[in-house]
């Protein structure tokens, strides 16, 4: 049992409803990770990895589309790829190793959007 104030308490919910998880789950990451800001930014991290997980999905899903262009050219005569589309690729790339490497130093997240 814990026993906390009404003004502890209604932190406590706000940080709770904040990070959409329950009161215990706010507790056990606070206690976890060094305090209620560390669990906030730990909050934060986890979703810029998801925006970059789904960015890196997406620069995949575009170089697999050149790659089966290519090949597709290569074998039927089908439209080449040109240096073009292998630059806004390597392009996206690059934005997405921006985000990361902001991502895993903490430093400069919303620039590398």
């Amino acid at each position: 049992m814990l026993k906390v104030t009404e003004q502890e308490l209604a932190l406590l919910e706000s940080l709770a409803r904040a990070q959409g998880i329950s009161k215990q789950a706010v507790l056990m990451r606070a206690v976890l990770t060094g305090g209620s800001d560390a669990a906030a930014r730990y909050e934060r991290l986890r979703e810029d990895l998801s925006v970059t997980r789904l960015m890196l999905a997406n620069v995949a899903n575009n170089v697999n589309q050149l790659a089966h262009q290519a090949n597709s050219f290569a074998v039927a005569g089908g439209t080449p790829v040109n240096a073009e589309d292998v630059a806004r690729a390597l392009r996206d790339v690059r934005v997405v190793l921006a985000r990361v490497d902001a991502v895993a130093t903490g430093s400069g997240v919303d620039d590398a959007r």
